[in-house]
């Protein structure tokens, strides 16, 4: 019925359900040691320290040679930039996984289509280079959206969000405007 797209997703699903079940036979209480939430972080993480490994083994290479960056006119930037980048792609991995883990859980398979296209799109933002501002604000941007948007479908609320952003304890009210 339906899409191609699903199915393949759909034994990705199985395949982590048998995982879960590999852990909950393993455990000595029957439990899953494991929660999904945790197990989508530790994914996406992984995929993301994996991600920045390959990129700084690249950059590496690049610094060594056999040319140095930044003779005939390149831009000196170039380090610098690849690094932010390194770090945006680490940290969308991890957030891109949450979201991924949870568009499989509920089958919600636009949230599963909204990373893969998001992650086109910011790996074809790189084609902007050497205009590193036009690959790595639109970056950073979609980064800040999507991690709101994992901490929401991981259980976090508005007002939590709120009361972090302005360093604010639980239960207290902020200070009023002077």
């Amino acid at each position: 019925k339906g899409g191609g797209g699903g199915a393949g997703l759909t034994s990705l699903s199985s395949v982590r359900r048998k995982a879960i079940e590999g852990l909950v036979a393993l455990s000595d209480d029957g439990c899953c040691p494991v929660s999904i939430q945790q197990m989508a972080y530790v994914a996406g993480l992984g995929f993301g320290l994996m991600s920045g490994a390959f990129s700084m083994i690249n950059l590496l290479a690049d610094a060594v040679g056999p040319g140095t960056v930044g003779i005939h006119g390149d831009s000196q930037l170039y380090f610098l930039s690849s690094a932010f980048m390194t770090l945006v792609m680490i940290f969308l991995h991890t957030f891109w996984g949450i979201v991924f883990f949870h568009g499989c859980e509920t089958r919600q398979w636009w949230e599963v289509s909204a990373v893969v296209i998001l992650h086109l799109i910011v790996s074809g933002l790189t084609f902007w280079n050497p205009i590193y501002l036009g690959s790595l604000l639109p970056s950073y941007l979609l980064m800040a959206a999507v991690a709101v948007w994992a901490y929401l479908l991981s259980g976090g609320s508005k007002q939590n969000l709120h009361h972090f952003l302005l360093c604010l304890r639980s239960g207290t009210t902020p200070p009023p405007a002077s």
